[in-house]
C-alpha cells in the first residue's frame, strides 16, 4: 500500500525539449487531467502506470526528489513529462 508521500497530484503535462513540438495531444492531455487533475483525484506510481496503460501509453519512469517530482511517458513515439505534486 502506497504510504502517503507516495501520492500524487498531476499538475501539468509537456513534452520533452527535445521533442518537435512544444505541444501536449489534446486527446493525451484529457485523458490524464480528466482522470487525475479536474476529478481532483490523487494518484500514486502504479496508478500513473495503469493509467498509462489503459491509453497505449508506456510508462518510462519517475523522479522523486526535493526539488520536482515528475513522471514520464511514452506514447506513439514521443514523451512527455507529467509534472506531480506530493500530497
Amino acid at each position: 500500500m502506497a504510504t502517503r508521500r507516495d501520492i500524487y497530484r498531476i499538475t501539468g503535462m509537456r513534452p520533452w525539449a527535445s521533442e518537435a513540438t512544444n505541444e501536449v495531444p489534446q486527446a493525451l492531455r484529457t485523458f490524464f487531467e480528466g482522470r487525475a487533475v479536474s476529478e481532483g483525484r490523487a494518484v500514486s506510481i502504479d496508478e500513473l502506470r495503469a493509467l498509462a496503460a489503459s491509453f497505449e501509453a508506456e510508462f518510462v519512469s519517475a523522479v522523486e526528489g526535493a526539488a520536482r517530482y515528475q513522471a514520464t511517458i511514452r506514447w506513439r513515439g514521443h514523451r512527455y513529462d507529467l509534472d506531480l505534486e506530493p500530497l
